[in-house]
């Protein structure tokens, strides 16, 4: 996988090429124009008899990458946040259906700021925006991070609920039993909107 680097922040290949191509966001950007529902119309369209969709453009469609610019400096942080795709793999449920599923949990993939500008709000920004986005459409999101990162008081004061260490978030679709959980190592933040 390539990656491009803007002001020392790496988007990967993949959302990339998506951006460049328009399809990036698209069904979130549609969704801020139209309502919620284009979150679960666009996707459930895709995998429907007559979509031609795929896994991977239904899931391009339904990222949002913040990005956060400098008026000299250029891109200086960016949150990248998209549905927990590889969650659906261990569902039992062909993963174009269990997708449409899925579009009431996002994941913030990562939160990167280029170290020259760190310190200034600038990942707390994207975080709240992050949120607000997403509670806007009754959309929990989700952060899985290495133990002992030492990211716990920090996320808890973006408002996220540290979970212990591999406790999971329970999801049931479409009867179901499934879920969101961490590898060993890690342990989830999450925005419940509960």
């Amino acid at each position: 996988m390539t990656s491009r680097s803007r002001g020392g922040v790496n988007l990967e290949g993949e959302l990339a090429a998506a951006a460049t191509h328009g399809s990036l966001g698209a069904v979130v950007t549609k969704g801020l124009v139209e309502g919620s529902g284009v979150l679960t119309y666009e996707p459930a369209t895709a995998v429907s008899q007559e979509g031609e969709g795929t896994v991977q453009e239904v899931v391009l469609g339904l990222t949002c990458v913040l990005v956060a610019e400098h008026p000299r400096a250029g891109v200086v942080g960016t949150l990248p946040a998209l549905p927990p795709a590889r969650a659906l793999s261990h569902v039992g449920i062909p993963e174009m259906e269990s997708l449409v599923g899925l579009v009431k949990v996002v994941k913030l993939k990562a939160v990167a700021v280029d170290p020259a500008h760190r310190r200034g709000g600038i990942a707390a920004a994207l975080i709240a925006t992050c949120r607000q986005l997403y509670t806007n459409w009754a959309i929990s999101t989700v952060r899985a991070v290495r133990v002992g990162s030492g990211l716990e008081t920090y996320y808890r004061q973006q408002g996220l609920s540290v979970l212990e260490e591999g406790q999971g978030v329970s999801l049931t679709m479409f009867s179901v039993p499934a879920g969101i959980y961490t590898e060993p190592t890690e342990r989830l933040f999450v925005c419940d909107l509960a």
